[in-house]
């Protein structure tokens, strides 16, 4: 058992002075005693021991100052008591004006006692007291103080299992959020490729259609079926601007074009069909496109000899105007008087000179070709279906034309009355050719001489270069006269 604590002992322990009153000391134990219950100190392994300390106190001093509960004995069994008390009691009195503090106290006791039940407030007063050694009370407050700790490190494992499981379920969550993102941005994925895939095979099936429509197109304008282009252009939608395969529809071509940057208008003008040319030109048909040659439809049409053609490109895109120059433009080296020339038609070599399309190189160069070995075969051999007597006339007509525009002498008379033959008229060609160094030379020996004369300022008549005046415009008066 507990040594019993002196009054003063029990005054200092409530912390106050000797000879407080009883309602002071009351006061004094209920903060003290809430302040230092196990209950708020549950991490003090002293906690308990010092609450029976002030408990203890308390009832000390409840016996020292209270004279009235010495009659009846103490007021709990087990509670410390003075050696003079009364130690016997008879009926517990239902009328007893303890403080309720007391009671609980008691039952706090019991509890630490391990006697405690429903019915201690019935018989609290029957059962017997127990005495317990010093050892046996210093044993059972190190067992309080184990079961404390051993409590607290419980505490300390739960709490630390429960965050664990938060962790671990908060991760759980984390990864299913992912997995279902990821499950999410697959099905967009795949989502999205399949409309891809779908639009991709819309793409396709619609440029085959249209690649069917365009290659009916082309071959109806090869035949010369000029209503079915028409009805394709303007009902089926066929673009009348660009080659017969479009881009990225080789595939659906069954036969491939001689010419894949041949357009409607290229073929039009090779075939001399005026009138489409003229209505694929008001149907977005661009006359600047090019084929694999780097020829214009203009040139197609030159080259073919289809006059009506050259004069439908001549007044709807006038040579003058700088905007039309891509029409007439020739790729290098060639030049417009050189493709005319392969037409063998004299009117459409007349046409180029006339309009200014020829430079006086471009003259000269036809001329050294066309009175050389190889330009003479060339313009020798006779387009098909043409009879020879024409074909020999229009040979001459050229070389006339030549010789008119290039500022150059005309040769002699040919003496035969077979005016039609070009192969006499080639040889004085030739003739003349040869004399004209000899005219130039006289011509401008007399023009050193007399440095005012009308020939010095205007020798229209002599010309210059290989064979030629002095070009188109400024020569052609002195060749007409002639």
């Amino acid at each position: 058992m507990a040594p019993k604590q002196s009054v003063l002992e029990a005054y200092q322990v409530l912390g106050l002075e000797d000879g407080s009153s009883l309602e002071l000391v009351k006061t004094t134990y209920k903060q003290v005693a809430l302040r230092t219950h196990p209950d708020k100190n549950p991490d003090n392994p002293d906690a308990t021991a010092q609450f029976q300390k002030v408990s203890e106190a308390y009832n000390v001093l409840l016996k020292h100052l209270d004279t009235s509960t010495r009659s009846r004995g103490p007021r709990f069994p087990g509670f410390p008591q003075d050696s003079d008390s009364d130690d016997g009691y008879d009926e517990y009195e239902q009328d007893s004006d303890y403080d309720e503090m007391d009671f609980y106290m008691f039952l706090f006791e019991e509890l630490m006692r391990g006697r405690a039940n429903r019915y201690a407030n019935t018989r609290f007063r029957r059962q017997p007291v127990e005495t317990e050694s010093p050892e046996q009370y210093q044993a059972r407050l190190r067992r309080s103080r184990e079961e404390q700790i051993a409590a607290q490190e419980r505490r300390k494992q739960q709490a630390a299992a429960r965050r664990a499981q938060v962790e671990m379920d908060r991760e759980r969550e984390r990864v299913a959020a992912e997995e279902r993102q990821k499950a999410k941005v697959e099905a967009k994925k795949a989502q999205a490729e399949a409309q891809r895939s779908k639009a991709e095979a819309t793409a396709r099936s619609l440029q085959h259609q249209a690649q069917t429509k365009r290659s009916a197109v082309f071959s109806a304008a090869r035949a010369g079926k000029q209503d079915k282009v028409k009805m394709g252009v303007w009902e089926d939608g066929v673009d009348a601007a660009g080659g017969e395969v479009k881009a990225g529809c080789d595939a659906f071509v069954k036969t491939a074009p001689n010419d894949l940057q041949e357009t409607l208008l290229h073929i039009a003008a090779r075939n001399g069909d005026k009138a489409l040319v003229e209505w694929l030109d008001a149907h977005s048909a661009d006359p600047e496109e090019r084929d694999s040659r780097d020829l214009t439809a203009f040139h197609v049409a030159l080259q073919s000899g289809h006059i009506p053609v050259v004069a439908y490109f001549f007044e709807a895109y006038p040579p003058k105007d700088s905007d039309s120059s891509g029409v007439y433009t020739p790729p290098k080296p060639q030049t417009l008087l050189s493709i005319a020339l392969e037409s063998h038609e004299p009117e459409l070599v007349w046409m180029i000179l006339n309009n200014g399309l020829a430079t006086e190189q471009d003259i000269n160069l036809s001329w050294t070709w066309i009175t050389s070995t190889k330009g003479r075969t060339a313009m020798k051999s006779r387009r098909a279906g043409q009879k020879p007597k024409a074909h020999d006339e229009k040979f001459g007509d050229i070389m006339k034309l030549l010789m008119r525009f290039g500022g150059f002498t005309p040769p002699p008379t040919p003496s035969s009355s077979d005016n039609s033959d070009g192969e006499e008229q080639w040889d004085q060609a030739e003739a003349s050719r040869a004399q004209m160094p000899t005219q130039r030379a006289n011509q401008a020996r007399s023009l050193s001489e007399e440095p005012n004369s009308p020939q010095q300022q205007k020798p229209a008549q002599a010309g210059r270069g290989r064979g030629r005046g002095r070009g188109r415009g400024r020569g052609r008066g002195g060749a007409a006269k002639s």
